[in-house]
């Protein structure tokens, strides 16, 4: 039953973890919620509508946002505070058993879940996370000049209630003065917090754009139940609004409802901090905006100190950071980078637009949602979002950023699974390899795609020091719908069955020049009896190459894909230490990850649904970061001794008999390409030898074609035996050997049924 069922592997890059659209609360806020409202001002005209975010060119003079009381006064400072009641305790993490995922993921979500669940960036990708660029300085001043005129900041800072002091009255110029709340040098955190959570609030109230009905920006204190102090105090920009909804129970806030945030910092806590410590905190809450946030482009956040400001600017291209901009002597920058995070318009946010919500005004939370793109005929569509199935999404903000929306076609009415991704300006966009799929049985069908939805380089810094990130473009696919990952099998025949179409299906798209190169658990996925043939599906061609003849001119690369269940050969050419160069990717690198995730299964589940408490030792370290470890274990692994006498007694002799020529088949081939790589031979020598071994690529298909076919058989005959026997035999025993090492428990704060100890896949910033 579904409520026996283990967790699934997180996405793909882990392999699939489900976004939900309820999320749980950030932490509990502090009471209130914000300082106390300013009082009525004079209402402004609009200025003009809002153009690409960042644009700093010239625009009209709009009126004056002067600050009135009722009386039309101008209105005086007020000192405002907050109080600190206790915080409201943070509802508990549900206990209860994971779910069955909604079928049809066509490319598996991710977030870390279990040890066995470690998801591969490439090169670059692991440097975009790891490294910060600074862009240049006049970026943050260059944006968002239509939100505000530069006299009506003027005028704000003109009016007492403002908070600034001139100390030179010079209008349209650099003004030289001070935020008379900020202290300049706090006694203390509380005492710097509080003051900027009351200039930000003053800046949002008199001088931003109001939004539609239901749109409301609210700047929210919040601390953590770890903090009982209150030293991470952090200011979240609650919001209201299409793209944003209330979570589930009540006491917190949830990121939902986060349309940014406001990091207050003591200067004497930066000094000496470099970027990449400085921006942990601000990055770990821009992932957790995206992922519960799914049709995001871009966050922005604000580093505020009590003399300077720096702008985070998070996109799936990479992580940017402002150099230190005076908050005292430009006033003007600092407004505008407080409206910018805070704006009514969505767009401005950086959320996708394409996508749309409706929110109950009752309960906050969302009723129904659509997503507007092209059908097969390039004609626009807009597909109604399932209101009962949360999209799936990657949690890494950087890098290819897959989201999967589920989908109804408005007069059809047939279910379709709608991804979105980016990829990189030097690969080819999946849709080229969908299409070249097209009509295969087995292999998932593209309805119709989408390029160029979005690029990061249309938001992100042109120009940074010392490099700039490579510029990302969004694609939008519609696939056609499937069911549950091979990970949810109900039955060894069902599995066994699975693999050898999923297997032949491979070699189809093979004969089509196509490589899938990304073989992992959630990228085979279970199809009922229906027209098809094949009782599986192979999918998520995000990672496919060209190859003729089964071979690639592209080079394997331990980086892209799902460490989990890469091929020797890959994880060795991407050791850093390996001076001898890999064998070229060929069809045997996929066909020796179709062995490693049929090994993950059988040593994994003790039947379907059971997942071992503990993990087999000799699995432990296949998904380790360290390339040259995880190709050492697999080797040990296939060249020491079978295995076969741990494959649980579920599986029974068929299975193990498979097991065992499966390994066999797997051992040939890989233990050839190894001896090759370090073989005191010419490379030409080497590539003629391997060319002997991969011609024969319609004899190795039919010969693991012929195993699974004698293991399906074998598998009818002994489950005819087993209802014939009249002698009614003991449940299996699934006690656990020494050779198990603790597997620990799923980990299930955003996606619980998603997180699993099943192989993520790391971001990837290749496509």
């Amino acid at each position: 039953m579904a409520s026996n069922l283990p967790q699934p592997p997180l996405y793909r890059y882990q392999t699939r973890s489900r976004t939900r659209a309820a999320a749980g609360p950030v932490a509990p806020a502090v009471g209130p919620l914000s300082p106390a409202p300013p009082a009525a001002r004079k209402p402004r005209a609009k200025p003009a509508p809002a153009k690409t975010p960042g644009s700093a060119k010239p625009h009209a003079r709009t009126a004056k946002a002067r600050v009135r009381n009722a009386s039309g006064t101008s209105r005086k400072s007020a000192k405002r505070t907050t109080n600190q009641p206790q915080p409201v305790p943070v509802p508990e993490p549900s206990n209860h058993p994971p779910k069955r995922p909604t079928p049809g993921l066509v490319a598996s979500p991710s977030a870390p879940s279990g040890p066995i669940s470690r998801s591969n960036d490439d090169s670059s990708e692991r440097k975009s996370r790891k490294s910060v660029l600074v862009a240049k300085a006049t970026w943050a001043p260059s944006l968002y000049h239509d939100l505000l005129h530069i006299s009506d900041i003027d005028d704000f800072l003109d009016e007492p209630a403002s908070g600034y002091r001139r100390s030179r009255r010079v209008r349209g110029k650099r003004a030289h003065g001070k935020w008379a709340d900020i202290p300049k040098s706090p006694r203390s955190f509380g005492d710097l917090f509080e003051s900027v959570l009351e200039v930000v609030s003053c800046i949002i109230e008199c001088c931003s754009i109001p939004g539609g009905a239901g749109v409301t920006r609210t700047p929210t204190s919040v601390r953590y139940p770890e903090d009982p102090d209150g030293k991470t105090l952090e200011i979240f920009i609650r919001a209201t609004g299409p793209s944003f909804e209330t979570p589930e129970g009540s006491g917190g806030i949830g990121y939902t409802e986060v349309a940014s945030a406001v990091h207050v910092r003591l200067e004497s806590e930066l000094s000496g901090m470099g970027e990449e410590e400085l921006m942990a905190g601000p990055v770990s809450h821009c992932e957790q905006i995206f992922s519960h946030q799914p049709n995001r482009n871009f966050v922005r956040s604000l580093i505020v100190t009590e003399s300077r400001v720096r702008l985070v600017h998070v996109d799936r291209g990479g992580t940017y950071l402002t150099p230190p901009i005076n908050i005292h002597d430009d006033p003007h920058t600092f407004i505008r980078l407080v409206l910018g995070i805070s704006s009514a318009s969505e767009d401005v946010l950086g959320i996708d637009t394409s996508v749309q919500w409706s929110v109950d005004p009752e309960t906050g939370r969302r009723s129904s949602g659509t997503l507007k793109t092209v059908d097969g005929d390039a004609k626009a569509v807009v597909f109604d979002l399932t209101k009962d199935n949360a999209p799936f999404c990657r949690p890494e903000a950087v890098g290819r950023g897959t989201v999967c929306w589920y989908g109804t076609h408005p007069d059809t009415g047939k279910c379709v699974l709608i991804k979105d991704a980016w990829r990189t300006e030097d690969n080819a966009p999946e849709a080229l390899f969908l299409g070249k799929a097209r009509g295969l049985d087995g292999v998932v069908q593209m309805l119709s795609y989408e390029d160029s939805c979005a690029e990061t380089k249309r938001f992100a810094p042109e120009h940074c020091e010392p490099h700039g990130f490579p510029n990302r473009i969004k694609s939008r696919v519609v696939l056609e719908l499937y069911g549950p990952s091979v990970w949810f099998f109900e039955s060894r025949y069902q599995l066994v069955s699975a693999f050898r179409d999923a297997i032949a299906a491979h070699g189809d798209l093979l004969k089509r020049q196509v490589l899938h190169r990304d073989i992992s658990a959630h990228n085979i996925l279970l199809r009922g009896n229906g027209t098809h043939s094949r009782s599986s599906v192979l999918i998520d061609l995000d990672l496919a190459v060209w190859a003729e003849r089964g071979v690639s001119a592209t080079k394997g690369d331990g980086n892209k894909g799902t460490r989990m269940y890469q091929s020797i050969s890959a994880l060795r050419h991407s050791d850093p230490d390996n001076e001898h160069p890999a064998p070229p990717l060929d069809y045997l690198d996929d066909l020796e990850s179709f062995f490693y995730v049929f090994s993950h299964l059988i040593f994994g589940f003790s039947q379907p649904g059971k997942l071992f408490e503990r993990t087999r030792i000799f699995m432990r370290d296949w998904d380790t970061p360290i390339e040259r470890m995880s190709a050492t274990i697999k080797e040990n692994f296939l060249r020491g001794p079978c295995r076969a006498i741990s494959v649980p007694s579920f599986y029974g002799e068929a299975c193990k008999t498979l097991f065992r020529a499966f390994r066999d088949f797997i051992k040939e081939a890989a233990v050839v390409k190894s001896d090759l790589q370090y073989a005191d031979i010419s490379l030409e020598e080497r590539d003629r030898q391997l060319k002997e071994l991969t011609d024969k690529v319609d004899v190795h298909y039919a010969r693991l074609d012929e195993m699974f076919r004698m293991a399906l058989l074998q598998i009818e005959e002994e489950d005819l035996r087993a209802m014939s026997d009249p002698t009614p035999s003991d449940p299996p025993s699934f006690s656990v050997d020494p050779s198990h090492e603790t597997q620990p428990a799923p980990r299930g704060l955003k996606r619980p049924q998603e997180e699993d100890s099943a192989p993520h896949k790391r971001p990837r910033l290749d496509l």
